[in-house]
């Protein structure tokens, strides 16, 4: 019988070369391919566990797809779970694994545990294929509307693979994501925005024209993280909701660009994130960089660029280099974009 997960991975440190290490991983694969080909369900997910440790390490592992499969059939939770990791990680392009995935994810996006539903979900997000996606969109729309909150946010991240895949589909669901925004759920309006973002970068012409009326709802948004008016649970070093905060602000230099009225309209609430955000700690400076690079790309206000340039040269003077790295590099961005004004 072959050993645990903890044992494999102290048996691989320990080796003080190469040729060991291959010899140790050669002599746990050809045992895990026998427990595989003896169908030995008992100890199933932990060698599927060690297949994803060899994988890690760079080794053939690709005979475990079949065995993912029967895990993500099994009843039991951590069963599933380690199927569902396993596949992201193994999976290729073979049509019959492929076929047999899109079933085994659509009986789980209609199981009654939301935590299976929320497995599959994530799947979706990280595999799915332009096929896959097509069959697999109603059951994903329906969680996109659903009124559990951790369905929802998985939900429009299944979303961002699948409109990568499937570019079409989106015009069918600007008002579902739209709702994504109205939410009081901070885990949903991060996801909301992102998947706007995702879209925006993915093509910003077409996207652009389903967005373009959101830049009020974001800007109050931002403006209500600011004033503190959100819950303490998602407070980062003092300040609220920092990822959030982040996110809007990408969103709006995606919207802002090249769009005059649309600047115009954030032209306020980006000086009080410029001047109300404290620099102390890294998260405050994290949505700072976010600011100057949002008021740099749209057109804004030449007091508002000063302010930009003035925070910059405040994270030149930083003791962190990372800070003052950045501070350096979006410079060399400013420069040349006046270059080609």
């Amino acid at each position: 019988m072959s050993i645990k997960l903890r044992d494999l991975i102290r048996n691989v440190r320990a080796c003080k070369t190469a040729a060991e290490e291959r010899a140790v991983i050669a002599k746990e694969s050809a045992l895990i391919r026998t427990a595989f080909k003896d169908n030995d369900k008992q100890y199933r997910h932990r060698n599927v566990a060690k297949l994803l440790f060899i994988h890690m390490l760079g080794y053939p592992s690709h005979f475990g797809q079949m065995e993912c499969l029967k895990l993500i059939a099994a009843n039991n939770f951590s069963e599933k779970r380690i199927g569902y990791l396993g596949l992201m990680l193994l999976l290729t392009d073979q049509e019959e694994v492929l076929t047999l995935v899109t079933n085994s994810l659509k009986n789980d996006l209609n199981h009654v545990n939301p935590f299976v539903v929320g497995l599959s979900l994530t799947a979706v997000g990280n595999i799915a294929s332009p096929d896959m996606a097509r069959d697999l969109i109603t059951d994903i729309d329906k969680h996109l509307k659903s009124d559990n909150h951790f369905l929802r946010k998985k939900a429009a991240l299944a979303c961002i693979r699948v409109f990568r895949q499937v570019p079409e589909l989106v015009e069918d669901f600007v008002e579902p994501i739209l709702d994504l925004l109205r939410s009081k759920n901070h885990a949903v309006l991060l996801t909301g925005v992102q998947l706007i973002v995702d879209l925006l970068t993915i093509d910003r012409d077409v996207h652009g024209a389903y967005f373009k009326g959101i830049v009020p709802a974001l800007v109050r948004e931002l403006r209500n993280l600011l004033s503190n008016n959100y819950t303490p649970e998602y407070d980062v070093s003092g300040i609220v909701d920092p990822f959030l905060q982040v996110n809007i602000l990408s969103c709006l230099r995606l919207l802002g660009r090249d769009n005059e009225d649309a600047s115009e309209a954030m032209n306020d609430v980006l000086a009080q994130v410029a001047t109300n955000t404290e620099t102390s700690k890294n998260a405050g400076n994290a949505i700072l960089y976010e600011c100057v690079s949002t008021i740099m790309s749209i057109q804004s206000e030449s007091g508002l660029k000063v302010l930009a340039i003035n925070i910059l040269g405040r994270f030149l003077l930083n003791r962190d280099n990372n800070i003052r790295y950045v501070a350096l590099n979006t410079l060399s961005k400013v420069r040349n974009t006046l270059k080609l004004h």
